[in-house]
């Protein structure tokens, strides 16, 4: 690697060579930096397809191009707000083609890389720079000429001045040196400006990265040094967003190790070893680099929103979108943009429906990388793993170019793993604060030492002693354990269920000292207030809060765990009792972590969630030392002993369970999507799976399956062979021997006296019938989708509007039901204070006065189903929140939980959307669709419209609204241009980082609705050339 002369290159430019004929050779430079020598004599051409594939459209800005020697500055834009080209096709033309203006095509070149100059004596530099947001007084734009082969080349160049030049004016090279002059013009050519570049990619690798000083022309060259491929400058912002200034040396090997070998990677590391960074870290070269989106995907809503806000601020100083896909946030497709690159941050099952959207549309290009945290939750039942598994499935088998980064610290096949996704890996042990485990029963306490025989060490007896009366209520001296740590330091309690949070935390607040209430009063006073506009105050937390102790599970609303997280997190709160799941939620460092119990309800712990929860333990930034206590009974020690020595758990593919329902939705979804539509492609795809890797460890025969399940299909009605024969397959017997599973030269014959057969080969395709179509589109399971279909066919019989009532019954989950049990007395209450309208609703679902009254005594009617009753006992839930009634009057009502209660209306607006995406497939049910489509938008709010705009914010709810909304602050552009110390003061409890991340969100937001309309704006001038009006019409 050569170093570039500029003084040799700046004597160049002033030479006097002056005419352009003369000259024998030139340089091309971006951004006033050297890229490589190019010939004079032959003409530059960019193929289009790389043209297409970073979205070069032919109504796009010009290349500004311009000789260096006058009327020429490098103050051009920040660097981050610059395209960057880092490919393009060049080959040999030596002949002149002739100007068709009505095929020019334009676009950007900003980019600072330059090669060695082999050059002794350029007579002509030209620079490519920006012209949208130039400064410039003078430039020159250089035309793109696309030919009859698509490809485009430079057509000619005029000058940007006030004063216009002719098309084809040139300017010599030969400047003056004057500014404010204009370049002289020379002559004119009908085409000129042949450039040549080899016959090869020129990749970023290929090329010697050096940035100039863009600020001024007068500031001197110096070099920029380059942050894995990106402008160091990105290593101040993270500093600056995330307090972190240099990377540890796993980070540094990983990152290496991606951007050296590009493959799909792997990483595995303990909780809090900053594995996210090195994913954000690839994302951004990916979006900045290659000009490509993002796949964000993370387990569950609130880390999909604390990731959301945490990420504004650096998308709005590196000039990305950062889009929510979680409960009802995100449609399908995304919005095609044309001038910025996203982060799409996603939910499991929002991630699959984005990713369907866009191979639907021939759009999956778009996409450059997806991240995966939590990569172990591909084992995981209930739907989410087999849902995770399909996706990662499909994404190779369509389009094997975009990149998969998966990361775990819980994962034990992690080749197994690597294997399906065709990856590398990387794997430490690495932790930036130790953590000291024990174990401790009755008196005694053990630290736990992996490398010795007795694995228990003992350490100390516990010599502390309560008063009797307080050591009957703690006999494992809990709150001695807290006192150790608190209250200048934090700890976590890990509980068994929900309701032993709630017992722990008040029983620390017996045997505490009174003296714990006297720190930080005034913090605590606030907090207790905040709770109160949350719409209520929990009266457990009335009481612990006041001694920085407070309780979290499921059972408090989302805005009550958001406050407390936030009040853990500056130090009011120093104990928090949770359940295991807020070991995988939000990040929530303490200095020591007890485990109540092995168990997690029922069952004891294994590894992954013992080093879940002890991962809580000693954050970097927060001390030199972390501590776990597991506390156990004596019984329970040999099995404590077992889990500290055993393997984490592997994680095993759920495709096949729960009547292959996994199997099921993918086989449909491939059809759906032309990915697979024979037979054999079925195989092939079901090939790509993790299920085909562990198929002998689980037990089952995949081929054996597949057909299975395709036959199943077929005579279930969700898929039929493709053919001009409109009939279904209901009554048809169709037997597939296995051991011909996966042959296709076999006709498969299917008869049987009596019955209609069907044959096809391994090659026949298969198509979606109109009901799997709308299945896959919502999507929605096939055995609701049954079920649901045949309760909107009779809906439509006898819809009752007059109300909203039936409306909402119909978008009420089924799955659900099994989640909260009617209370007979309450059901009769509220069926019997219904109105007239209302009354019509209940009767004609068969929940009659009489029904009631059964219902009240515990007993079932027999003239409705159970599942219409307790589906309706939901739904007249969801109506008063629907009628703006707060979560916890509801909750307090229904004597449900009213974090559940919450949970229910996300679910149902969620399954809102799925409804109308479903009925949007079959037009027998047009009606709904138009009924149902502003329902999603407004169940997930269920608010006074006057807050609904405040409530796109990520993480703000209906509570802190309000306060945004009584504090003046009633639209996102007020929130935007907010002094973040005003609003500081004006909400209660809120700190810097929460200001600056609700400032740069709401930002962000008008962003992206000022990019839609830009978007939408070129969508429909697309091909529409504004300059060519005859004016001879309007005389």
């Amino acid at each position: 690697m050569s170093n570039y002369n500029k003084e040799k290159h700046d004597n160049h430019l002033n030479d006097g060579r002056s005419e352009y004929a003369h000259s024998n050779e030139s340089l091309l430079l971006l951004d006033n930096t050297l890229l490589c020598n190019i010939e004079t004599d032959s003409r530059l051409h960019i193929s289009t397809t790389e043209v297409s594939k970073r979205n070069i459209k032919t109504s796009g800005p010009t290349i500004a191009v311009s000789t260096t020697t006058g009327g020429v500055s490098s103050n051009l834009n920040d660097w981050q707000e610059k395209s960057l080209m880092n490919e393009v096709f060049a080959q040999f033309d030596s002949q002149n083609e002739e100007i068709v203006p009505d095929n020019v095509a334009s676009f950007d070149i900003f980019d600072t890389f330059c090669k060695e100059d082999t050059s002794p004596k350029p007579t002509n530099v030209y620079q490519a720079e920006n012209t949208k947001k130039t400064s410039l007084d003078k430039a020159n734009t250089a035309n793109i000429h696309k030919d009859e082969s698509n490809n485009l080349s430079c057509l000619y160049i005029t000058n940007f001045d006030d004063d216009i030049m002719e098309e084809g004016a040139v300017c010599s090279s030969k400047q003056n040196d004057d500014k404010d002059k204009s370049p002289v013009i020379q002559s004119k050519v009908r085409s000129l400006n042949k450039f040549n570049l080899p016959k090869k990619k020129l990749r970023l690798n290929d090329i010697i990265p050096k940035l100039e000083d863009t600020k001024s022309k007068d500031t001197n060259s110096a070099e920029c040094p380059m942050f894995y491929g990106l402008p160091d400058i990105i290593k101040k912002l993270i500093q600056e967003a995330k307090g972190i200034s240099e990377l540890y040396q796993w980070q540094d090997e990983c990152l290496k190790l991606a951007i050296r070998t590009k493959k799909n990677l792997i990483y595995a590391l303990p909780t809090s070893g900053g594995k996210t960074l090195v994913a954000e870290i690839l994302m951004f070269r990916e979006i900045i680099c290659n000009k490509k989106n993002a796949i964000f995907i993370l387990p569950y809503v609130a880390l999909v929103q604390e990731k959301v806000q945490s990420m504004a601020i650096l998308a709005l100083k590196l000039g990305f979108l950062v889009e929510e896909y979680a409960s009802t946030r995100g449609h399908y497709p995304p919005t095609k943009r044309r001038r910025k690159n996203s982060i799409y941050i996603c939910t499991i099952e929002k991630a699959l429906g984005l990713v369907n959207s866009l191979i639907e549309t021939k759009r999956l290009e778009e996409i450059g990388i997806i991240v995966v945290d939590e990569l172990h939750l591909l084992g995981e039942s209930g739907g989410r793993g087999a849902t995770l598994e399909g996706l990662l499935t499909k994404i190779m088998f369509f389009n094997d170019t975009i990149r998969l980064i998966g990361m775990s610290a819980t994962i034990g096949n992690l080749k197994e793993i690597a294997q399906f996704l065709n990856a590398d890996t990387y794997s430490q042990n690495f932790r930036p604060v130790k953590i000291t485990e024990y174990v401790k029963c009755e008196n005694c306490m053990w630290e736990v030492n992996l490398n010795s025989e007795e694995l228990l060490i003992e350490t100390s007896s516990n010599d502390y002693k309560y008063p009797d009366d307080i050591a009957v209520l703690d006999p494992d001296k809990i709150g001695i354990m807290v006192m150790e740590v608190a209250p200048n330091d934090s700890c976590l309690i890990f509980c068994s269920s929900r309701k032993n949070c709630e017992n722990v935390a008040l029983l620390l607040t017996k045997v505490l000292p009174k003296g714990l209430g006297n720190h930080k009063v005034e913090e605590k006073k606030i907090l207790l207030n905040v709770l109160k506009t949350e719409e209520g105050l929990c009266p457990i937390l009335r009481k612990t809060v006041p001694f920085g102790i407070a309780y979290h599970h499921s059972g408090l609303t989302s805005e009550e765990r958001r406050l407390l997280e936030d009040a853990f997190r500056e130090g009011t709160l120093c104990v928090i009792c949770c359940t295991s799941t807020l070991a995988a939620g939000v990040n929530l460092p303490a200095r020591r972590v007890i485990l109540r119990s092995p168990y997690i309800g029922n069952q004891f712990l294994n590894l992954s969630r013992y080093k879940q929860m002890i991962g809580r333990a000693g954050r970097a930034g927060m001390g030199v030392l972390g501590e776990s206590i597991l506390i156990c009974k004596k019984p329970e020690i040999s099995k404590v002993k077992d889990l500290l020595i055993s393997q984490m758990d592997d994680s095993l593919s759920s495709l096949h369970v729960e009547n292959d329902r996994g199997i099921n939705n993918l086989i449909l979804s491939a059809i759906q999507l032309n990915m697979a539509t024979t037979r054999c492609e079925l195989h092939k795809l079901m090939a790509a799976t993790l299920l085909n890797i562990q198929q002998n460890k689980i037990g089952v025969n995949l081929k054996t399956i597949t057909d299975e399940t395709i036959t199943a299909l077929l005579k279930c009605g969700m898929i039929k062979v493709k053919s001009k024969d409109k009939t279904g397959n209901r009554n048809v017997t169709i037997v597939i021997p296995s051991q011909e599973s996966t042959r296709t030269e076999k006709s498969l014959k299917l008869a049987k006296k009596g019955v209609k057969t069907v044959t096809f080969t391994g090659e026949t395709e298969f198509q979606l019938c109109d009901l799997g179509q709308a299945a896959m589109k919502g999507p929605i399971d096939l055995k609701t989708a049954y079920t649901l279909y045949e309760d909107l066919k009779s809906a439509q019989k006898h819809l009752i509007l007059i109300d909203n009532l039936h409306l909402l019954y119909l978008v009420t989950p089924y799955d659900v039901i099994s989640q909260i049990t009617p209370v007979g007395s309450i059901y009769y209450d509220v069926v019997m204070t219904l109105t007239d309208s209302q009354m019509q609703v209940a009767r004609l679902l068969g929940i009659t006065e009489a029904a009631a009254n059964k219902i009240r005594d515990g007993i079932t009617p027999k003239s409705v189903e159970k599942r219409v009753v307790d589906r309706f006992y939901v739904t007249l839930i969801i109506h008063e929140l629907w009628n703006h009634h707060s979560v916890y009057f509801v909750a307090e009502k229904y004597q449900v939980n009213r974090g559940v209660i919450q949970s229910l209306l996300n679910t149902v607006s969620m399954f809102a959307s799925s409804v109308v995406r479903f009925c949007q497939e079959l037009p027998e049910l047009w009606a709904f669709t138009e009924m149902l489509g502003t329902f999603s938008k407004r169940l997930s709010y269920c608010c006074p419209s006057e807050l609904e705009t405040l409530m796109e914010l990520p993480s703000v709810k209906i509570g802190r609204a309000r306060q945004l909304y009584k504090a003046g602050y009633k639209t996102l552009q007020s929130i935007a241009k907010a002094n973040p110390w005003d609003l500081k003061e004006q909400i209660p409890y809120l700190n810097n980082k929460i200001v600056a991340q609700i400032i740069a969100a709401a930002k962000l937001l008008i962003l992206h609705k000022v990019e839609d309309l830009k978007d939408e704006c070129e969508n429909i001038l697309d091909g529409i050339d504004v300059s060519q009006i005859d004016v001879k019409l309007y005389n």
